[in-house]
């Protein structure tokens, strides 16, 4: 059985894509939760030696913190320039460490980046009470995207691409969020967990073999507007 590996495995994401593939791939967890620092060059360095010969990578893994209850706005040119470090160390640094990595040590394979909505355009600001989405997110999702266009052009052995995902509806969502949210999505909704696994199982597929350095976006047509 083929072997593909999944950052962040332990997440909402992760956890569905570990249920989805189980029995198409032998899925290597890498997780915080597991112990796993991907923020660790040595750590990411060793694992990708010890573990060789894979098929895929899906990099799931990201600085994300959800607001919590009674948060105080912070305005943009207030934010510490330590927290926008915080998510370019997660999401663009050890993204990049552990694709690099698994170039390294492999001869050809397929590579999936996961960025968000908010890589490609900016927050509709008014969606969110009490809350500002930090910049350091959406500074850090576009570079995903221009880190896989360039790993893509330099290593044409491997299809590396991106998939750019909308908000996944959660029932702990604030329902004034939820409401304000679908209303700015042509499709009226926040994307359903199981809509999730279609697109990553298709660029697994040996079919798509022809299509790297580029983005598919599972947004509900958020980004079309």
């Amino acid at each position: 059985m083929k072997k593909i590996v999944i950052t962040g495995s332990e997440g909402l994401i992760g956890t569905k894509l570990k249920e989805y593939f189980h029995n198409k791939f032998e899925i290597l967890n890498l997780d915080i939760s597991l112990g796993h620092d991907l923020t660790d060059e040595n750590f990411v360095k060793n694992f990708f030696k010890k573990n060789k010969n894979l098929y895929g990578l899906i990099v799931l893994h990201a600085y994300n913190p959800l607001p919590l209850k009674n948060t105080t706005k912070i305005e943009p040119v207030d934010f510490d320039l330590n927290e926008i470090k915080d998510y370019l160390n997660v999401n663009v640094i050890s993204a990049f460490d552990v694709c690099r990595n698994f170039i390294k040590n492999n001869k050809n394979g397929k590579i999936i980046n996961v960025s968000s909505l908010y890589g490609e355009v900016a927050p509709k600001h008014h969606i969110y009470n009490n809350f500002t989405k930090h910049i350091g997110y959406g500074l850090s999702k576009s570079s995903v995207v221009m880190m896989t266009k360039y790993l893509a052009t330099y290593y044409p052995n491997f299809n590396i691409n991106t998939v750019i995902l909308g908000g996944v509806h959660q029932e702990e969502f604030d329902k004034n969020f939820v409401k304000k949210y679908n209303e700015n999505t042509p499709i009226k909704r926040m994307m359903n967990i199981n809509e999730v696994t279609s697109c990553f199982d298709f660029l697994l597929k040996k079919e798509s073999s022809y299509i790297t350095g580029t983005e598919i976006k599972v947004d509900g047509g958020w980004t079309a507007w």
